[in-house]
Formats: C-alpha cells, sequence, structure tokens
C-alpha cells in the first residue's frame, strides 16, 4: 500500500513539471516570435554587418587592458537553433543595441568587463544557448600630443595603439607638416625631446608616466599603455648634455640615457639590455663626479649582490657613467683563405697569433703537382675598408719633393690595398727553413698560383705572346721567338718584370724565370718643331758661353 502511494506521488510531481514545463516553453517561443524581426529580410540586416579591416595589431587583444568606447565593432552570437549572429557597433553615447535583447552600456569598460554584461542581459532573454562577445574591429580614436614634439596636434589612431604611436605619429615629416612648419613653428629636433618622462593624461585626470626606452627593454606594458579617446600626450623638453648617465662595456646596448628621478643600478642595466656573456657581473664599475673635490669616485659593484639585496642596488644621479668589465676571449673568428694550386683550397679557422704558414697549409692537404712556389705569396690588408680614405690623407702628411709624390702615392695605395708578407714559398717547404714559418693574421689571403712554364713578352716585337720557358736563356732568345724586334723598338731598354713581385729590373739585374714578362718600350717619336727648339736653345747656351769667354779675354788684356 505505501509502495503504490509513493509511485503515485512520483507519477504526479513528473506531470507537474511537464505541465509547467510546456507552459514555459510556449511562454518563451512566444515572446521570441513577437521581438523577431518580421520578415527575413528584416532579420538578414540586423545580422552580419560588413566589417572593414582593422589596424596591425602586435599581438591578440588584451580583454582585461582594452576598453571599450563608441565606434568599437562587436560580434555577438547566441547559439541556438538556428543561431543569431549580430556584427555590432557601439553607439556615440557608448551603448550597445542588441536585437532581440536591449541597449546595454558598454563604454568605459574593459573588453573582458562588457562581454561578461552584454552576455548576462542576453541569458535573461534566452534560457538556452550559449552567447558569445567578440571584438571584430577596434574603434579609431583623437589624441592630442603637445610639447616638445616636430608637430603638436591632434591625431588619429586606434584604440589598440600605444603612447610612443602618437609620440612617432608626431614626429613623423608629411607635406602637412611641412607646410605647418613653414607657417608657424620650427620643427624641433628629436634629440631634445624626452623619451622617458612622457605625460599620459586620461579624460579623467589620471595621470600616467610612460618610458618608451624602458617598454623596448622589459616589454612591461605598464610603460607604454594603451590610448583611449581624449588622452593628452605631452612630452617634456630636454638637455641631452645633462640628467643623462652612461653604460658602457659589456652590456648589449651601450650609450648615454635620460635619467628618471628613483632609478638605481639594476634599472640602468635593464635599459641597456642586460649584461653580455662575456661580461663580469662581479665586476660593475660605477664613476661619479665629486663636486667637492672635483674629482672622480670609483665604486665597485656586484650584480648578484644587488639582486638579492635591494640596499646593494645603489641609486644613480645624472652624470653617472656605468661601465661593466668584459673578461677577454681570444676565441674569435679568426681565419685565412687559401686559394690556388693546394689541394683543398678554402677558408680555415686560426688562433689569434698562434697558427702558422705550415700549419694551414698542412690543412690544406699541401701543394699539388703544379703549385709555382717561387711565386706564392702571403697578401695582408692591414687597414680597413672604412679607413683606407684616413690612411690616404695620413700618408700624405710626410714632406716628400714633388718629383717624389706620385710615385709616394702609388705605393702607398699597394700598401693600404695588398701588403705582401715576406715570405719564401720554397726556402719554407722544400728547404725546410723554419725561419719562413710566419704567423698568419685574421683576413690573410695565401696565393699559390700554377706553374706557368712560359714568358711573356710583349711591347715592341714582331709577334708579342706567351713563349715556352726554357731555364738559362736570357731574353734575346725569347724576342727571338717572337720574331724579333720592330724597327721602333729601343733594344737598349729591355725590362724584366718578374712575376712574384712585379718588379721591373734590367736583364743584367736578375735572371728570368717562369712567369716572368719581357717589356720591349717603343722608340719616343719627335716632331721637328722639338728638334728645332733643341737646336734653338743649345745654339743660345753657345752663344752665351763664346760671349763670356770673349769678355773675359778682353778684360784680361
Amino acid at each position: 500500500m505505501i509502495s503504490m502511494l509513493k509511485r503515485f506521488q512520483i507519477n504526479l510531481l513528473f506531470l507537474y513539471f511537464c505541465f509547467f514545463g510546456s507552459i514555459s516553453f510556449a511562454q518563451w517561443t512566444t515572446d521570441t516570435k513577437s521581438e523577431l524581426p518580421e520578415s527575413k529580410s528584416d532579420l538578414k540586416n540586423a545580422m552580419q554587418m560588413p566589417v572593414t579591416i582593422g589596424p596591425a595589431l602586435e599581438g591578440p587583444v588584451d580583454p582585461g587592458k582594452y576598453f571599450v568606447g563608441p565606434s568599437d565593432v562587436l560580434s555577438v552570437n547566441i547559439w541556438i537553433s538556428p543561431p543569431l549572429n549580430f556584427s555590432l557597433t557601439v553607439t556615440p553615447e557608448g551603448t550597445l543595441i542588441v536585437p532581440t535583447v536591449g541597449e546595454i552600456q558598454v563604454a568605459d569598460l574593459t573588453l573582458g568587463e562588457a562581454k561578461k554584461k552584454v552576455i548576462a542581459e542576453i541569458k535573461k532573454k534566452y534560457l538556452a544557448g550559449n552567447p558569445s562577445v567578440t571584438l571584430l574591429n577596434p574603434r579609431q580614436i583623437t589624441v592630442t600630443v603637445a610639447g616638445a614634439v616636430r608637430y603638436p596636434g591632434k591625431y588619429i589612431l586606434y584604440a589598440t595603439d600605444r603612447a610612443d604611436k602618437a609620440v612617432s605619429e608626431a614626429n613623423k615629416i608629411t607635406e602637412a607638416n611641412k607646410l605647418f612648419q613653414i607657417n608657424n613653428l620650427s620643427a624641433l629636433e628629436e634629440r631634445f625631446q624626452s623619451k622617458r618622462n612622457i605625460r599620459l593624461t586620461r579624460r579623467s585626470g589620471e595621470v600616467i608616466h610612460v618610458d618608451i626606452p624602458k617598454y623596448y627593454a622589459t616589454r612591461d606594458v605598464q610603460y607604454n599603455q594603451m590610448l583611449r579617446g581624449g588622452d593628452e600626450v605631452f612630452v617634456p623638453r630636454i638637455d641631452s648634455k645633462k640628467n643623462v648617465f652612461g653604460v658602457y662595456g659589456g652590456v648589449n646596448v651601450q650609450g648615454s640615457f635620460e635619467l628618471v628621478e628613483g632609478e638605481h643600478l639594476l634599472d640602468a642595466l635593464q635599459l641597456a639590455f642586460g649584461l653580455t656573456a662575456r661580461a663580469k657581473a662581479d665586476s660593475i664599475l660605477l664613476y661619479r663626479y665629486d663636486v667637492e673635490t672635483g674629482r672622480q669616485i670609483i665604486t665597485v659593484h656586484d650584480f648578484h649582490n644587488m639582486m638579492n639585496d635591494t640596499l646593494r642596488n645603489t641609486a644613480i644621479v645624472a652624470g653617472d657613467r656605468i661601465v661593466v668589465q668584459e673578461r677577454p676571449d681570444v676565441r674569435e673568428n679568426y681565419k685565412v683563405t687559401v686559394d690556388g694550386e693546394v689541394k683543398y683550397p678554402g677558408t680555415y679557422p686560426l688562433s689569434k697569433d698562434s697558427t702558422k704558414l705550415s700549419t694551414v697549409i698542412e690543412w690544406c692537404g699541401g701543394f699539388t703537382e703544379y703549385a709555382s712556389l717561387a711565386n706564392a705569396q702571403v697578401y695582408r690588408a692591414t687597414v680597413s675598408r672604412e679607413d683606407v680614405e684616413l690612411e690616404k690623407l695620413l700618408s700624405l702628411r710626410g714632406n716628400i719633393s714633388v718629383e717624389d709624390s706620385s710615385y709616394y702615392l702609388i705605393e702607398s695605395e699597394l700598401h693600404i690595398r695588398h701588403e705582401v708578407v715576406n715570405v719564401d714559398f720554397k726556402k719554407l717547404f722544400v728547404d725546410k727553413n723554419s725561419a719562413e714559418d710566419v704567423y698568419l693574421k685574421d683576413g690573410d689571403f695565401v696565393s699559390v698560383p700554377s706553374i706557368r712554364k712560359t714568358i711573356y713578352v710583349f711591347g715592341q716585337v714582331t709577334n708579342p705572346g706567351n713563349v715556352p720557358f726554357v731555364p738559362d736563356q736570357g731574353y734575346e732568345y725569347y724576342v727571338q721567338k717572337c720574331a724579333g724586334f720592330t724597327d721602333n723598338a729601343r733594344k737598349g731598354d729591355v725590362m724584366i718584370i718578374k712575376r712574384s713581385t712585379h718588379q721591373w729590373l734590367v736583364p743584367s739585374e736578375t735572371k728570368i724565370e717562369e712567369g716572368d714578362y719581357v717589356w720591349i718600350p717603343k722608340k719616343i717619336e719627335r716632331t721637328f718643331a722639338y728638334y728645332m727648339s733643341v737646336i734653338s736653345q743649345t745654339a743660345a747656351v753657345i752663344t752665351a758661353a763664346v760671349s763670356i769667354a770673349l769678355l773675359s779675354i778682353q778684360l784680361n788684356k
């Protein structure tokens, strides 16, 4: 009897829920139908409005830091069947009008707060589904930039832009800004503009400190916050030689930085993007000028001690210089290039002042059978490309005669562009004379040419060209092989040009070796006027000498 009563109560409760559930569903569907647009075209117009392409973003928008305002475009989605999707724009009054739901105040709320508020209002109307709200396009805002910028005024930016963008726009040179400069003020140079003491004032009166270099060094957004409509960015003027401190040595970015009140050593190192791998963390030197004594006071600080004990993190003042010492390291990218007749030509590593020529040639696998050791050279560039012009000017400081200046300029140019290291490859690698084994320097170039087995004869010969080399033969042999001298040859002025040193020598001073050049110059042709000038000058000299002699005879009488 009792079990039957319980069963009856359960069935009665089930019928009660079914009855009232059907009434609620009918009421909900009736309300929904009554508030939906009357036609499909009306609903289509209210849903999915066209969306324009927004600005380039540095990353996803943080709902906790982005503040909603007029002209923001939000996507409101009600996931029922069929789903409702709306692209809605915040009104100039700061409200969001959601079809079938109503008008919701969202201005000056963070995106996260606005989302919660809109979803809560939707859930009051729609019991089923899971609504969502998304920012589609950030709005444009008007920001005022004043103070020490090139072109102060109002600028149109996006609500996702930060304070540094406003300063950048106020310093950007455009045609309109050029006209402003001509008609009003002269543009202020950026070196007089503060980058670390910028003041950002909100419409509410809130004042925020903007520190652009620190933002770049730390990526902490508190130093460079997002802009809002009606903000004013004020850039103070600074003296680039005062109120600054310097950081040098083992840091990633060296230079001088604008001082911000209350900063310490760790802040300065942070602005310099931290210590390098070679930095000595326990040898951070702080140079400070003592006004009373007129001397520099040097104190030594340890980076790790400052990190662990804030009392050791010394405050810095204007004029301080911070030097981070670095450990010496000889493991730099020293290298030498070997080209020509070696088994494995290419670029090889060097150790500073400790790698000899013989070692590198051994790494190259030695010489090939075609290597000309007599003409092999080591070239060295002691002057960098950046210093070539300076070296030329310095080389002209000497007191040289006009006659020597042209020759000196040629030799100086050769020295600057391509020095030759004096080393005899035959003595080193054939005679095993270790005195010729030089230490190579970074950037050296080792050239091992091929054996030519020819002598090149050119100039005033009938058939100039290469002649097979025959040991112990003089230049006459090679001239004869080229069909002899021409009629215009200056036979007494033949020169031998050495292949290895490029010296010009007379035949009696050298022995012809493979690869040398034989040069036969041309007779100098003189015009008739030239000979008449020589004759007239000679006659004048003779006449003067005879006149002096006759005058001397007359005086002796």
